[in-house]
């Protein structure tokens, strides 16, 4: 083994404290009409702790409903903003403080040319395009 990789194995054995707390991707449908239809979908990203994956499901489920809410469209139109599952859930390297990293997520940049995860997978792409944010500066 070269000294370029004799430091993954040591990675790779290496235990990882669990920080105990948990980014929850949650869905919400806003939903209006006769009859009853979505007309926007919204995914939040809250914060969660737990002792481990199962016990933030729990909380993020416990705490999802005061997110809904009722509304009234410009056309005085009633709706309802409604839960309708969990999206993902990734554990957080270290405990929420500034600067911490609650969330990623990797996309292809290009649709024409898309880009596979690790596992092979088709990467989504940046969507719209107009919502990706610009760098802040140049490098």
């Amino acid at each position: 083994m070269t000294d370029r990789f004799a430091g993954s194995a040591a990675l790779d054995e290496t235990l990882v404290e669990p920080s105990g707390w948990f980014a929850v991707q949650l869905r919400y449908a806003y939903r209006s009409g006769d009859p009853d239809t979505a007309t926007l979908v919204e995914d939040r990203v809250i914060l969660v702790d737990g002792s481990d994956e199962e016990a933030a499901l729990g909380r993020a489920v416990e705490m999802a409903p005061k997110y809904e809410d009722d509304y009234e469209t410009d056309d005085g139109e009633l709706g309802a903003i409604r839960f309708e599952g969990i999206v993902a859930i990734k554990e957080l390297d270290d405990p929420p403080a500034a600067g911490a990293e609650v969330w990623h997520e990797f996309m292809s940049p290009d649709p024409a040319r898309p880009s596979l995860d690790d596992e092979g997978e088709l990467l989504p792409p940046v969507y719209p395009a107009e919502m990706a944010f610009p760098r802040a500066r140049d490098d």
